[in-house]
């Protein structure tokens, strides 16, 4: 017992109590800001604006999602129902931050690569005008 309690301590001498506890529940957005293959796209509107409709499309997909509202972070998984090569706990993350020209930008990040890109597209899709819509500003 004394073994497994000086292997945990030092495990977490080199983080900080907050991203071990992130990582061990799967809510750390360090997988989407270091991830080499993550998806880019830009939308219109606010932050917030641009996190809600990315909470909708999400829950539409039958997804279960959660987000950390400080630092505008959605994690969601269960994508089995709408993407067949995953498993109910394979995560895709999503960092929303305000875009240099105005707008916003999510970067969306998956262990699987392919679900983070049909992530991203679904969202992409939801946010254009339907055909025949007409928008008035």
């Amino acid at each position: 017992m004394r073994l497994i309690a000086i292997a945990l301590i030092l495990s977490l001498c080199g983080c900080s109590a907050t991203q071990v506890r992130q990582e061990f529940v799967g809510y750390s957005m360090n997988d989407v800001k270091n991830s080499k293959a993550k998806q880019v796209r830009d939308f219109e509107g606010s932050a917030s604006a641009c996190i809600a409709k990315i909470k909708d499309v999400l829950k539409d997909m039958g997804a279960t999602v959660r987000e950390d509202e400080r630092n505008q972070y959605i994690v969601a998984d269960n994508f089995q129902k709408v993407f067949r090569s995953t498993i109910d706990t394979t995560q895709v993350g999503i960092l929303v931050t305000s875009a240099p020209e105005g707008g916003c930008r999510a970067e969306i990040a998956s262990g699987n690569i392919d679900l983070a890109a049909f992530v991203a597209d679904e969202i992409a899709i939801k946010d254009r005008p339907k055909k025949g819509a007409v928008f008035i500003k």
